[in-house]
């Protein structure tokens, strides 16, 4: 924990990993344990000059053991981010004497955890479903390969599922942001078929419409990629790489109209 402007904050690594011995950095979220909210424009200016992919504020509400939760990047405030929440959690479990599970209240949903047999933590999101839809004729405008299928998720400011083939390296894929910011609201991410050993599916997400032209690891997508592998590889459990320049291990479960998202989290001195 560190002392920073009088908060208690922590630096917290999510979803690193090692793959055939090349090691996966996931990413990074700092964690502010407040005693009441703070403004918008105050967490949004603190996300500002930290520079640090996802700033996450917490702070009690009237049931102990559930929280509420902002999550800002330097140039906006995120509506949910799966990595911060992941690293929010660890935070809470490890300086908090709460009943479990735990809950979060974000902007838009409730959040649950769990802790299984084996100590790791997980969040808990409702299923969402995706829309198999004709590849969009601008595809090609801002890609160098034309994906092979296309769904819709959500509403005009979700997400764009592309699938390539399996036997495309999603680390060649490139993307013209300015063009993907003019064509489309939606963030973008982009999937294969893995075909690493104990892999199920690789992906990358891009998002430049929201600030983030490629993120290095996305909770919140593989919620999104659940269903869609769910019904393609007859499974309800995941292990995916998040094929950044940093790269990532998530594992995703089903149960029960919930997807689960964990991944190794660390507490950085």
């Amino acid at each position: 924990m560190q002392e920073l402007e009088g908060k208690r904050v922590f630096h917290i690594s999510v979803f690193s990993g090692d793959f055939h011995g090349k090691l996966f950095a996931g990413t990074e979220a700092l964690v502010f344990l407040e005693d009441e909210a703070l403004s918008s424009e105050e967490m949004q200016s603190i996300a500002k000059r930290k520079d640090i992919p996802a700033t996450c504020f917490v702070w009690p509400s009237d049931n102990s053991s559930r929280f509420h939760i902002r999550f800002y990047n330097p140039q906006t405030e995120i509506q949910l981010c799966g990595h911060g929440l992941l690293a929010a959690a660890q935070v809470v479990n490890d300086t908090a004497d709460v009943e479990q599970p735990i809950e979060f209240i974000t902007q838009s949903s409730q959040i649950k955890t769990k802790i299984d047999d084996e100590q790791k933590l997980w969040i808990g999101f409702d299923v969402i479903e995706s829309e198999p839809v004709d590849i969009p004729v601008w595809a090609e405008d801002f890609c160098n390969i034309k994906p092979v299928s296309a769904s819709k998720v959500g509403p005009s400011n979700g997400y764009w599922i592309f699938e390539w083939p399996q036997d495309f390296d999603l680390t060649e894929l490139a993307i013209n942001f300015d063009k993907l910011t003019f064509a489309t609201e939606r963030a973008l991410i982009a999937t294969t078929q893995s075909q690493a050993k104990g892999f199920d599916y690789d992906l990358r997400y891009f998002a430049p419409q929201h600030g983030v032209n490629e993120d290095k690891a996305t909770g919140s997508a593989n919620r999104v990629l659940a269903s869609y592998w769910k019904s393609k590889l007859n499974q309800r459990k995941f292990k995916a790489r998040q094929l950044s320049a940093e790269g990532a291990v998530i594992e995703v479960e089903c149960e029960n109209g919930v997807v689960w998202i964990s991944g190794k989290v660390t507490i950085n001195a």
